[in-house]
């Protein structure tokens, strides 16, 4: 190998990075969708007002031999990364390395007031990846895939785990609500909740659970979501004497088949009232009823909600890390 040089990303790269993407998707560690020339350049070159995106290349004879890219978020000012790949002819060459240090020098010319870098799923840039031995997509990757060498790779270069984040999945086209359920279901009706659509002309308080649940992404989406559909909207609500007490939805069909939620929460008032198991059948239900084949979905190792999901079905099929350096 020749001289290499590191060099930010240009269009005449676009037609063998993509190819180098793609190839890397027939590796069991490498699960993610594969991408056309748009795609890629949508992922890796388009940045626009809400994010910064930069991605560099490690080149030799004019020819790619990997490259990596993350964005800077204009709205948190936090710096993240997105995914390093490099040829698997030319690893162990100090090539990943390289191209790390050039990024981490850019992000944190951006992020001068945390001077942190992260690899988790706040990353406003979702590339798609296969659920093993499935037909089955989920939308992101929250975080760096435990299994890859990429995460090795990280460890060595002073990125420290901070969270972990197992995918769930389930096929729920023949879903039905299991006895247990159909109790929790009776139960919470008789205590005076509903669990339906909202009413945007009668319901009330949505905005101030958003607020209590604490996460602008919800917020944002569902508030969102509530002005564009109006009446129409999907978003499902239990509710007491119209007061709105917990969310889960929009409920809607992705072209994969996977039926979309984004979220579920639930008043910290009242927990403990079985009103979040049968808010989360009702969302698997309902997506069934829209014609959804299977959910995926993921959540903190250590996040309680984790036995709402494992006790509706849903399994572990691969656990990610979030990852941290500030040692700079």
């Amino acid at each position: 190998m020749n001289y290499m040089h590191i060099l930010p990303i240009h269009t005449k790269d676009v037609k063998g990075l993509t190819s180098l993407f793609n190839k890397q998707t027939s590796s069991d560690e490498f699960l993610y969708q594969n991408l056309n020339e748009d795609a890629f350049k949508l992922k890796f070159m388009n940045s626009n007002k809400a994010y910064n995106i930069y991605t560099f290349v490690a080149k030799s004879d004019n020819q790619a031999l990997g490259f990596i890219s993350g964005v800077y978020d204009k709205t948190t000012k936090k710096a993240y990364i997105t995914i390093i790949i490099v040829d698997e002819k030319h690893r162990r060459k100090g090539i990943g390395s390289k191209l790390l240090k050039v990024l981490e020098y850019t992000l944190l010319k951006e992020a001068l007031e945390q001077r942190k870098i992260e690899i988790v799923f706040f990353n406003p840039l979702n590339l798609s990846w296969h659920i093993p031995n499935t037909n089955a997509l989920h939308p992101n990757a929250p975080g760096i895939d435990k299994l890859s060498n990429a995460y090795l790779f990280f460890k060595e270069h002073g990125y420290i785990d901070f969270a972990v984040q197992n995918v769930y999945y389930m096929e729920i086209k023949n879903y039905l609500y299991s006895a247990e359920t159909l109790k929790v279901l009776n139960k919470v009706e008789q205590a005076g909740f509903k669990i339906d659509y909202y009413d945007v002309e009668n319901d009330y308080g949505l905005e101030a659970l958003l607020d209590h649940l604490g996460s602008l992404v919800w917020k944002n989406e569902v508030l969102n979501h509530i002005k564009q559909k109006g009446k129409e909207n999907t978003l499902l609500v239990p509710t007491l004497d119209n007061k709105v007490l917990g969310f889960t939805g929009p409920l809607r069909l992705e072209d994969s088949g996977r039926g979309y939620f984004a979220g579920i929460g639930t008043h910290a008032d009242v927990r403990g009232k079985g009103i979040g198991k049968a808010l989360f059948a009702r969302l698997i239900h309902g997506l069934k009823d829209i014609g959804a084949s299977y959910m995926t979905l993921f959540t903190g190792e250590n996040n309680p909600a984790r036995r709402l999901y494992e006790k509706e079905g849903f399994e572990i099929v691969r656990t990610y890390i979030n990852l941290r350096k500030v040692d700079f």
